[in-house]
């Protein structure tokens, strides 16, 4: 695994920088240690363990984690479950864990949603989804080292939307393909820059909001809320990228439980056992946040060419700063809150925007 080192002056900032505070629910029993996936159908929810793990869906009391109920795939085999999803018919599981990225076995299981919500019903037999990365052509084992891991997909309509866990560049690859029995070629869409390690999504269909779960080299949770983009070009909308008040978590699985609000699991660790969360996704709670910090935001993020900042009151300073701290942009904006990214390389970057006297520190990610 590639560690991006930040200066030690930065990151003590960034360590003041406030997160979304979720709030414990429940731990979760032993046999779900590796929770890795997570689905609420008709207020039940449900989830599953990745690689070493019984090839079946667990339904939990999200009050008390009790094991309410379990459903065997009795034609299917766990080489390494990774996220659990729905739409209106049907039931998938996606195994296509690939720390190696050498897979060649990729493949996604599905099952009618009926069969989930009959509560009669211990054991399934499943349709088989087979498919490859059409754009991947090197199949050398590299373990944590490679950009064709996968934790996270969603379903919409009759296609299957794919998000991968990039561990060489920390981005995240959305792939689509049939949501149909069969051989197919996953075909590359698009290019999200996470800052991090992709590792569950949750679609609202209603809302039309797409959320991307995952974590940093450092251990430190967040959560992608995506919005207001053409069609299913997800990372073409607007992008807000919500940091949690969390410390060396593996968030793992997240579903939405309602409007801007989600449940999410993190595996057991060594501070503690496997967990469920609930996270409101409003500005509002953002613990600690000053009024200032509340309506403060980039948009577009990500961006490739004119940024503005939004609730600014009137004219401000801002400093750019690249992920090694070197300041690539210092300016005075006016109070439309406009400037120009349009020269600087993709990346991370960090945002100190002075306004009413305070400082407040934003994160930008940049494309190209």
């Amino acid at each position: 695994m590639i560690l991006r080192v930040l200066p030690l002056l930065l990151l003590s900032r960034l360590a003041l920088a406030q997160g979304l505070q979720p709030t414990l629910l429940t731990e979760l029993p032993p046999v779900l240690n590796e929770t890795s996936g997570l689905l609420i159908a008709n207020g039940e929810v449900w989830t599953l363990g990745d690689s070493g793990s019984p090839n079946k869906l667990y339904r939990i009391d999200p009050g008390t984690g009790t094991i309410l109920r379990e459903v065997v795939l009795t034609n299917a085999s766990n080489v390494d479950w990774e996220e659990l999803t729905a739409d209106a018919s049907w039931v998938y599981v996606g195994d296509f864990g690939n720390n190696s990225g050498a897979r060649t076995d990729l493949r996604i299981y599905r099952f009618p949603l009926a069969q989930l919500l009959d509560p009669a019903v211990t054991a399934v037999v499943v349709d088989t989804i087979r498919f490859a990365y059409a754009d991947q052509t090197d199949f050398t084992p590299a373990y944590q080292a490679n950009n064709r891991d996968c934790e996270a997909f969603i379903a919409i309509n009759d296609s299957l939307h794919l998000f991968t866990k990039n561990w060489l560049d920390f981005r995240s690859y959305h792939y689509v393909l049939p949501a149909q029995p069969g051989d197919h070629l996953a075909q590359l869409r698009d290019t999200l820059d996470a800052m991090g390690l992709i590792t569950g999504a949750a679609w609202d269909a209603q809302q039309e909001v797409l959320a991307l779960m995952g974590y940093t080299v450092l251990m430190q949770p967040f959560v992608w809320r995506l919005s207001d983009f053409p069609g299913t070009a997800f990372f073409n909308g607007l992008a807000y990228r919500h940091e949690l008040a969390l410390t060396l978590t593996q968030a793992e699985a997240l579903a939405w439980e309602a409007t801007d609000t989600l449940l999410f699991t993190n595996e057991a660790e060594m501070i503690g056992n496997a967990r469920l969360w609930r996270l409101p996704l409003g500005v509002d709670a953002r613990i600690g946040a000053t009024a200032l910090e509340q309506v403060l935001v980039l948009v577009p993020n990500p961006a490739r060419d004119t940024v503005r900042i939004t609730g600014l009151k009137g004219p401000a300073w801002l400093s750019l700063r690249d992920d090694q701290g070197a300041e690539v942009l210092n300016r005075r904006v006016s109070a439309d809150g406009q400037f120009s990214v349009a020269t600087l390389a993709a990346g991370l970057y960090f945002v100190e925007v002075e306004a009413e006297g305070k400082p407040v520190l934003l994160r930008l990610s940049v494309l190209r």
